[in-house]
């Protein structure tokens, strides 16, 4: 049995991994089962913030790669091994980017470290933030 957790709990504007929860590694230490880490790349241009979905979308290529297991134990540090999981998804969802075939400059869907049009991660995290403080004003 295979359970699919998102640890950055979002969707990434600037297409980099963001700061991740813990609840991957407390459910790992809590079930003594490995944590898998695995990097999607390509679904942000059928599926992302901001944009339509095309999920109906022919050729859009996707990138899956797979990282070695994390095997966090009870009692062990849930902040080291949730930050060991954020440089391990960082490397995965790097290489993907790097290899993905077909990328035009300048476009919308690839991060702006790597040319493309994609706010930084911190203008990205600015736009969180208005885009929390707007949903607060009508709560």
């Amino acid at each position: 049995e295979v359970v699919g957790v998102f640890a950055e709990a979002t969707i990434s504007r600037s297409f980099t991994v963001k700061e991740i929860k813990n609840g991957a590694i407390r459910m790992a230490q809590a079930t003594n089962t490995p944590v898998i880490p695995v990097a999607l790349w390509g679904s942000q241009r059928l599926w992302t913030k901001g944009r339509p979905r095309k999920l109906l979308q022919r050729h859009v290529p996707l990138t899956i790669l797979v990282g070695e297991p994390l095997h966090p134990k009870r009692g062990e540090d849930v902040n080291q091994h949730t930050a060991d999981l954020h440089v391990r998804l960082s490397e995965l969802v790097d290489k993907a980017q790097r290899t993905y075939p077909e990328v035009p400059p300048g476009v919308w869907w690839q991060p702006a470290h790597l040319g493309g049009t994609a706010p930084t991660p911190e203008e990205a995290a600015a736009m969180d933030a208005a885009e929390a403080e707007a949903r607060a004003k009508k709560d």
